[in-house]
Order: C-alpha cells, then structure tokens, then sequence
C-alpha cells in the first residue's frame, strides 16, 4: 500500500510496481483482494484515465488503465468471461496477410505455452510461484509439458528460426520436443511489452495451483479463435473476389490450426477435479459461452438461426449478435451465392466442400472432447455464467458450422 501511493504522488505510467502488485494479487487471489487496495487502484486508475495520453490501445486507453480494469472488474461488479481471461492485455489486431495472422496466432499460443511450462517446471522448486497451494506431482508436470509440446510444435516450426525443432523428430513422433529449452528460447526472445503482457494476463481469482493452467489454456483457445475468425473473414471477401480455390486453402487453415489445438483439451484435462471446483466457486458470471471469439468464427461459418440468435449463446456477446443481425457475410451464404449466379466452377466447388467438410469434422470431435471434459469436471452443476453447463453442451452436440439447406439447426454454442 505505501508504496503504491508513493508511485501514485511520484509515478509514471512506464514505472508503475506491475509485479509488486501481481505478485500480492496471485498470493491471495483477486476475488479476495482487500477493500482498500482495491479503492487505491481504483483511484490510480482515475488518475490515469485523466493525465494519460501516450501508448494507447485499440479502444483508446492505455496497457496500464486495461490492466487495472482487469484487476478491479470484480469491484466495479463488471466481471466476465473477456476480465477473467485479460484477453484485453492479450488481443493483438488480426494482421490482413493471412500469413501473417497465423504467424502472430503462433507468437502468441508459444508465448501462453512457454509459460505454462515455466510455471509447472518451478511449483517443484523450493521458490514456487504464486498461486502454489496443491501443487502437481513430478509426474503430472511432466504429462503437462508433453501435452502443451504437442501444441507448440506446429506453431514453433512455422514461427520459431530453423533447427529449434526438429522437423523431422515431430512427424515421427509428436511431443518430444524437450519442452524446457524449448519454453527458455520461446520466453528469452519476448520483447519487453510481451513479457508485460503475458504477466500481467495471469490473474487468478483464488491460489490454487492449476488454475494459472486453467487460464493459459483458455487464452491459448481465444487466441487461436481470434486467428480463425480472422481467416474466414477474409475466405468470405475471396469468394466475393472470385478467388475459390484462396478460400478454399483458408478454410483448410482454419481447419488444420483447430486440429492442432485439440490436446489442449487433454491439457486442461489434467487440472484436477478438486482443485477446479474449488477456484470455480469465484468465478461465477464468468462463462466460456460469452466467448466473442468463438461466436464470430461460427458465425462467419454460416448465419445462425433466428432461435439461436435469441439463446443466451448470442445475447452473451451482443456486439456480435448485432453483425449477424446486420447481414455479416458467411462462407456457406457467399459460397451458395456464387453457385446460384453461376459463378462456380465444379472444381472450386468441391475444394470449397472438402475444406469444409474437414473443418466440420475437427470441429465435431473438438465439441465432443469439450463435451466429455465438462462431465469429467462438473457433472450436471449448473455453468459459472448462469448458464445449464453440461446439459447445454450435449444438446448442440448434433448441430453443425455447415448446415444442410433442409436442416438449417442452430450452431454449437
């Protein structure tokens, strides 16, 4: 406390005790945050809202007014899926080469990743960091690290110089890769403002160990949905462009990075029952089904229907519910707009179908694995957003991103 008010009398914005203040956040947890903490910060962050002007972000505040919403989104009775996972701190703009964009996707998953394996590798040291209470055993760290590897490697051979993996070892045998070099050449190659970023991302509301894995792994999924609804934004503007076969290779993209994604479900699914029911109980209101970035790579799939736009699963994420009802493009409306005006040739047609034929199928096996986790870890307890939870979670089980013409069901929540 004195010495946040000595940096709030004589501070600057480039000096302020970001690890003084996680550090005591991450001991005790922010749901448990004390009273008067809390309203110094807040008056920090009023101070900062009126004599700041340089280095600020997309919605026109600076890094440290965002990351002092994040902290106090429980006291000003905001918080939420978007607060809870600091995806504020995280979202970078979607690059518009689409190379590019999952060049920056990659960055930021290597980035989540490498220090995950950071933290696990330190909770059996004799210093580990906080939150620290029911620490993994030496096997469960080391599952962990295999598993977060097998996401890694593809992103660390597109993003990472030549020979930090091996090309060859990863086709033979995936998740080999020696994740605690791998993790030290990922973190000691960050750029400052990175490193700020992915620190400050880390907030957990309570002090249990697998709860920094619960929130890197979220993060790691919201990033990779931002690349994806990147993607098929501009597969739509190819179709509209007469450029197929580029829209067919984008969905095959989006297709191939989700699939690569799947063992963060095994990932996560080594956070242990006990400990996730005991963290979730304070994070109530926040839920994955206020997910923006997921409902806009859906959507940019296909149009929901008319019931699904009305379900808790669109009014959650109201900024994109309203670019649906505003008539967003989608790959499935533009593709069958191009063969009703006979666009289309019956090549591009069938890339368009394969491409999306495997999306839909990755996408069915990620809603099943996230179906059977859910089970594994709450039963039928209702979700932390308000929401049904699991019962809602089997009951899209059997929808779809491309919908039939004659089956047209809402999409997968």
């Amino acid at each position: 406390m004195d010495e946040l008010r000595a940096w709030a009398v004589l501070g600057r914005s480039a000096d302020f005790p970001y690890a003084l203040v996680l550090g005591h956040l991450r001991s005790v947890g922010k749901h448990f945050l004390d009273a008067e903490l809390l309203r110094l910060l807040d008056e920090i962050r009023s101070s900062v809202a009126e004599s700041e002007s340089g280095a600020v972000g997309r919605d026109g505040s600076s890094f440290l007014h965002r990351f002092l919403d994040v902290v106090l989104d429980k006291h000003d009775d905001r918080y939420d899926y978007p607060s809870y996972t600091a995806l504020s701190l995280l979202t970078r703009p979607a690059p518009t080469d689409r190379h590019e964009a999952l060049r920056s996707r990659d960055e930021v998953v290597l980035l989540l990743l490498a220090d995950l394996l950071r933290f696990e590798e330190r909770a059996s040291t004799d210093t580990p960091d906080a939150p620290h209470d029911m620490p993994p055993s030496p096997e469960l760290i080391a599952k962990r690290a295999r598993l977060a590897v097998r996401v890694m490697e593809p992103a660390a051979l597109r993003a990472l110089p030549s020979g930090v993996v091996d090309a060859a070892a990863v086709a033979a045998v995936p998740g080999r890769t020696p994740g605690g070099p791998l993790a030290a050449e990922i973190l000691r190659s960050a750029a400052p403002e990175q490193s700020l970023a992915l620190s400050a991302s880390v907030q957990p509301v309570y002090v249990l160990h697998d709860e920094y894995l619960f929130l890197r792994t979220l993060q790691s999924f919201e990033t990779t949905f931002t690349f994806m609804s990147s993607a098929l934004a501009t597969a739509v503007r190819r179709l509209d462009d007469d450029r197929p076969q580029e829209s067919a290779e984008l969905v095959g993209t989006v297709a191939d990075v989700l699939k690569e994604s799947l063992p963060l479900f095994s990932l996560l699914a080594t956070m242990r029952p006990e400990a996730f029911q005991t963290f979730r109980t304070f994070t109530e209101g926040a839920s994955a089904i206020q997910s923006a970035g997921y409902k806009t790579f859906e959507s940019l799939c296909s149009t929901p229907s008319l019931a699904r736009l009305a379900s808790s699963a669109y009014t959650s994420v109201p900024l994109v519910r309203e670019r649906v009802v505003n008539g967003q493009a989608t790959v499935q409306g533009t593709w069958h707009a191009l063969i009703a005006e006979h666009r289309l040739d019956p090549a591009d047609d069938a890339a368009l179908r394969a491409a999306a034929a495997r999306l839909e199928s990755v996408h069915q096996r990620w809603k099943q694995t996230h179906y059977r986790l859910a089970v594994r870890m709450i039963g039928e307890r209702s979700g932390t957003g308000y929401t049904q939870g699991v019962p809602y979670l089997a009951a899209v089980l059997d929808n779809r991103l491309f919908p039939a013409p004659d089956r047209h069901s809402a999409l997968v929540g």
